[in-house]
């Protein structure tokens, strides 16, 4: 939320260059006659009684990064506001571009991009609209169904809603849902013929990825291949490094030659271990924004030339070396360097060693606890990427 006002801010600074402006309204909420609720980020008051609607995104496109469509958002808040008997002439999205590379002070022209969406709006309201009485007409409803949801055909446990198990009591605890990335029609066609628990699923019916899980579900057993597992072991050159980073991403750049939301490390944890078995810890942290020159000079102190790099889920800590490669030309070899050596960890517990108990996810977080019960992740302190940034 802090982000998104400070992007509504830098659009203040925007309108307040308009020669209209003093018919422009922040936050200016509308009720209509069914309980629909719409609060404008922006209105602009035309002279002929009808307004022009701009909402406000710290995305960098029409669409969130986690997909939340914002047409779609713009368009409920369309139909609340002319069903409280106000005409909408056009409706607008305002978002971050992409494509700006901060340089001392933001400029609103360039940091903002304005699109006018009213022509495809018009074409979902409709369906908006149905959507949105179907929704009224569930809350009129003194009693609902609480045998099963919709959730049921969604597919894997991270695409399930909070309330799943509440809703669904009747499935069971070995159940489809462990599958690995399964399908919506996989799903559809298991509940649609009631095969909900691993038992009842053939080897023949899953994808490769997901046949050590179903067969580690069967067997009541961790499915570990001590021979894959041997190899991957023996790939690795010494000393290895462990390596584990902490990023920052802000809709608003907060240093120069950054872009909007391009997550930076600003932390990095690193453990060395010599053939001899010594283990050494390296960390860095930094105390304010644009240190990652500095970050990068002191893992060239840390680091030595040779040896793997060990990190879970390789493709994010990659991405950093190559968006820090970007912006120290300087540095580039030596973090090309480091992803050469990379490797994953997390590839080892995608089929060689599988435990039903992971819940079909290879997340170190579901990972950790099964095979060190012995270490797991503190609730009360920082335990997730969103809390240590």
């Amino acid at each position: 939320m802090k982000d998104g006002y400070a992007v509504e801010a830098v659009v203040k600074e925007l309108v307040a260059s308009w020669p209209d402006r003093d018919t422009c309204q922040f936050q200016k909420t509308y009720v209509s006659p069914g309980n629909l609720v719409a609060r404008t980020d922006l209105v602009k008051q035309l002279e002929d009684g009808q307004i022009d609607i701009f909402e406000i995104k710290g995305s960098t496109s029409l669409k969130s990064s986690t997909g939340q469509d914002h047409v779609n958002d713009a368009a409920f808040q369309t139909l609340a506001i002319e069903r409280s008997g106000q005409v909408v002439r056009s409706i607008n999205i305002i978002h971050v571009n992409k494509e700006f590379v901060r340089n001392g002070n933001i400029d609103p022209t360039d940091f903002l991009v304005i699109v006018d969406v009213t022509d495809e709006i018009r074409k979902r309201l409709p369906d908006i609209e149905g959507q949105v009485d179907e929704a009224l007409a569930f809350l009129d409803q003194t009693e609902i169904d609480e045998s099963s949801c919709s959730c049921l055909y969604v597919g894997s446990r991270p695409n399930q809603c909070a309330s799943f198990d509440y809703f669904n009591q009747g499935v069971p605890d070995h159940s489809i849902y462990l599958l690995p990335r399964i399908s919506k029609s996989k799903v559809q066609t298991f509940v649609d013929e009631k095969r909900l628990s691993l038992n009842e699923i053939d080897v023949s019916e899953v994808s490769k990825l997901q046949v050590p899980v179903l067969i580690a579900a069967q067997q009541g057993t961790p499915i570990v291949n001590k021979v894959k597992i041997s190899d991957f072991i023996e790939s690795l050159t010494w000393p290895l490094h462990f390596l584990d980073y902490e990023t920052f991403a802000s809709a608003i750049p907060l240093a120069d030659g950054l872009k909007p939301h391009l997550p930076m490390p600003v932390q990095y944890s690193l453990h060395a271990l010599s053939t001899a078995g010594e283990l050494r810890h390296f960390e860095h942290l930094s105390d304010r924004p644009g240190q990652q020159l500095k970050l990068v000079e002191q893992m060239k102190q840390d680091f030595v030339e040779d040896g793997s790099v060990l990190c879970w889920n390789k493709s994010f800590e990659m991405s950093c070396n190559r968006r820090m490669a970007d912006l120290f030309p300087d540095e580039s070899d030596f973090l090309t360097n480091l992803n050469d050596r990379t490797v994953d960890l997390m590839e080892v517990f995608k089929e060689d060693y599988v435990d039903v108990r992971f819940e079909g996810s290879v997340s170190i977080k579901k990972v950790l606890p099964v095979v060190c019960p012995h270490l797991k992740y503190d609730q009360d302190a920082v335990h997730d990427g969103t809390g240590a940034m």
